[in-house]
């Protein structure tokens, strides 16, 4: 940390850290669905005008949920989360290119292990 901004992942050495909303993705698919879900009960009974009051109110919560919702710096490699650190603007948002790096190398590293444990085996028997 320099002067209270996490300029690295504390957790492991990674430097490349990025900004994402801290709301849990759960919530915001589970308001989505809920809110397909009766729209499609209320289509089904006849209701067109209560179906798109279900739809855009579910669409105006999840608006005002991701609004009032607070920013979590994260770790793209280890996936830890800092809450409340200043310099959060100094911090990119979510890049799926750097993501599906560090993605490739952990399962390529996962792929490895195993190899090396069996060398390790064959040679101390």
């Amino acid at each position: 940390m320099v002067d209270g901004q996490v300029v690295r992942c504390l957790v492991c050495p990674s430097t490349e850290l990025y900004v994402r909303k801290d709301m849990p993705q759960r919530l915001g698919v589970g308001i989505v669905v809920i809110g397909l879900a009766l729209s499609c009960v209320a289509w089904y009974g006849h209701h067109v005008v209560a179906t798109f009051v279900i739809l855009f109110g579910t669409a105006l919560c999840d608006a005002v949920l991701y609004l009032f919702m607070g920013n979590v710096l994260q770790c793209y490699r280890c996936q830890a989360q800092y809450r409340g650190v200043q310099g959060l603007a100094s911090h990119a948002p979510f890049n799926l290119e750097t993501h599906e790096r560090h993605r490739q190398q952990a399962a390529r590293m996962a792929e490895a292990r195993p190899v090396a444990v069996r060398q390790r085996d064959l040679q101390s028997s």
